[in-house]
């Protein structure tokens, strides 16, 4: 009796086919060729489903020949398959008369979608009217399709008529998000299905074919060329890329794979971590595309007529957003002028936009004092404001008035703007910033140091109240952006290492907490998952901080203690699975971590990787102008 399953494999990729339906039953892939059980024990595609050549749907295969290097089969209509692993990382699949509306199909496993696919032309959303289906996209090949805590693969075809559809499928029964009714942001009170959901691909031709063959090539890991490379490494290896996890409808780069980036808070990051790039690589370019795309949509459809840049904007709600402050007008400057080091003509471009959101920002400073003030009281969470709501990205606390992230984002947006006009022949523009910039700088500290506390406050209320609770981010950033002297943040930073031990965070290994004592009850909100104390940003731990804060310590020459929190952190992500917590239900993500390691997070977030950048810009300080001073 001839065997049902035949098993193929290296370090780097593994596959079973099902000998009975010529199908692939199951396939797992390891870029960095480690960890050969991870990826012989989870399976991309989703079984009862698998991958399969599309005329063996109607005809099974009635002939199979077997080797140790590949299996064939074919129908009584001649239609035929031939999977042959050859080398350590290619697949080859090599078809006989494939049908042309479907040449070959394959559906990935619910916990391992939706991949991120990137294509070198954007694709094209096509019209569906199943509403389980989230998204159809068109796709060119070739194609690389990213999988988070696995790796990439690079699926081309032997003929140019063949390109790929996708059909990403919500699951009903694995859907995340909900903050309950109470939760008024967008979409928030929602349940969305795409955190699993099943990524149908079929591969079709726009002619018909007599042969033709699809090559999956297991692509390396991508990440910027270190310059000291070693094992320790390994975290950042596998999870550099995760930082862009794609947006099927516009495809764009949000924060997570449900909300788009245009007009974000967390627009700038991406920009950051896009500075360092393996040139090399056949993906990185085409994300630095997509990303020059949504900064250019966050400048012209995201605009407002104040100048503000807002994803209420792009939204077109019915509200005034006006006057209402957030991240992602710095944001979107700091952003440009990150581009500008590779894209100079675009960023010229888009500099009469980029002047007109750094205008607004310096109406935002009307006692002049040169420190901006959001129209937001900051007194308590959830306080009714004159324009609108306010948010930064530590979106679970009451911050407002003169926020001291806000802040931070607003100097940088200023500094690096003046760079570049100066850079481009506008120096005359930039004269009213620089003013402003000498105004900043003086009132700076003495506005935001707490005297009590021997640290800076992370608000300042339109009462008068300060709003101090440890915040590492508040002290980190200022060091970075050089606000802070560095024996002062010396001292500063090895207070909020002591208070953490004290607090039982033991080595960090799960990330930097936001503030290091509990928030008080009219600060934060009402839900006890995400604002009870070591939850969520209340002292829950993320990676997003870490790249402030351990950038901050290498700054002041605490090379020790940073290393050893990197490198436990590093280990972290290069043991356990950390994209892929896209897990269904409310505080179950694995971005944030209580100090324990259980998840808390409420929304997947790419933001999670934003600390691998410290590698670069701290350890090894590997200077550009969009992170360094």
């Amino acid at each position: 009796m001839a065997k049902k399953y035949s098993t193929f494999g290296s370090d780097y990729i593994s596959y079973t086919v099902d000998n009975e339906k010529g199908k692939i039953a199951f396939l797992g892939i390891e870029s960095g060729g480690r960890d050969r059980d991870k990826h012989a024990s989870y399976n991309l595609t989703l079984p009862g489903y698998g991958a399969m050549f599309g005329a063996f749907k109607k005809k099974l295969p009635i002939s199979q020949e077997l080797t140790d290097a590949s299996a064939s089969f074919e129908n009584e209509n001649g239609e035929g398959i031939k999977y042959t692993l050859i080398d350590t990382k290619t697949l080859s699949l090599d078809m006989t008369k494939p049908q042309k509306s479907d040449i070959f199909s394959v559906r990935f496993a619910i916990k391992t979608a939706p991949p991120s696919i990137w294509t070198s032309v954007a694709p094209k959303s096509l019209k569906t009217n199943n509403p389980l289906n989230i998204n159809k996209t068109k796709y060119t090949l070739p194609l690389i399709i990213h999988f988070p805590d696995f790796g990439r693969i690079e699926i081309s075809s032997s003929s140019d008529s063949v390109y790929c559809v996708e059909e990403l499928q919500m699951s009903r029964d694995f859907c995340g998000l909900d903050l309950g009714y109470e939760n008024h942001s967008y979409n928030h009170n929602r349940m969305h299905g795409l955190h699993y959901g099943s990524s149908y691909l079929t591969f079709k031709s726009k002619a018909s074919l007599e042969n033709v063959s699809l090559t999956i090539k297991v692509l390396p890991e991508a990440y910027p060329p270190l310059p000291e490379d070693s094992d320790k490494f390994n975290g950042l290896k596998r999870n550099w890329i995760n930082s862009f996890a794609l947006n099927r409808e516009l495809f764009d780069m949000g924060d997570n794979i449900y909300f788009h980036g245009t007009g974000h808070l967390a627009i700038h990051m991406k920009s950051d971590m896009l500075q360092f790039i393996d040139p090399s690589d056949p993906q990185f370019e085409i994300v630095r595309r997509v990303y020059e795309g949504q900064v250019k949509r966050s400048f012209t459809e995201s605009q407002g007529a104040s100048g503000e840049v807002s994803v209420c904007c792009f939204r077109r709600e019915k509200r005034s957003t006006d006057g209402c402050a957030s991240d992602s007008t710095p944001g979107a400057i700091i952003a440009l002028t990150g581009i500008s080091n590779w894209n100079l003509p675009l960023a010229k471009r888009l500099l009469p936009n980029a002047t007109r959101a750094a205008d607004f920002i310096l109406t935002m400073d009307p006692d002049g004092d040169g420190i901006f003030e959001v129209p937001y009281p900051g007194d308590y969470m959830g306080q009714p404001a004159e324009n609108g709501f306010y948010c930064n990205w530590w979106d679970n606390f009451s911050f407002g008035h003169k926020d001291i992230y806000f802040n931070y984002l607003c100097h940088r947006a200023l500094r690096e703007l003046c760079a570049l006009l100066d850079r481009v022949g506008q120096g005359d523009k930039a004269e009213k910033y620089k003013a402003q910039l000498e105004k900043f700088d003086k009132s700076f500290f003495d506005t935001f140091y707490n005297p009590e506390t021997e640290l800076m406050v992370g608000w300042i209320s339109r009462n008068g109240s300060l709003h101090d609770y440890g915040f590492t981010f508040a002290v980190s950033m200022g060091i970075n952006e050089g606000l802070i002297p560095k024996e002062i943040g010396k001292k500063m930073l090895k207070k909020l290492l002591k208070r953490m031990k004290e607090q039982g965070y033991g080595d960090l290994r799960f990330g930097i907490p936001g503030n290091v004592e509990p928030i008080g009850k009219n600060d934060t909100g009402d839900w006890p998952c995400m604002t009870d104390w070591g939850r969520y940003e209340n002292g829950g731990l993320n990676g997003m901080n870490g790249f402030h804060f351990l950038t901050a310590m290498y700054n002041v020459g605490m090379t020790r203690e940073a290393d050893e929190i990197l490198f436990a952190i590093l280990n972290t992500y290069e043991k356990e699975m950390t994209h892929s917590g896209l897990m269904p239900g409310y505080c179950q993500s694995i971005d944030w971590r209580t100090k324990e390691g259980v998840p808390c997070g409420y929304n997947y977030l790419a933001d999670n990787y934003y600390f691998l950048l410290s590698v670069y810009a701290g350890k090894f300080k590997m200077k550009h102008p969009a992170v360094n001073r």
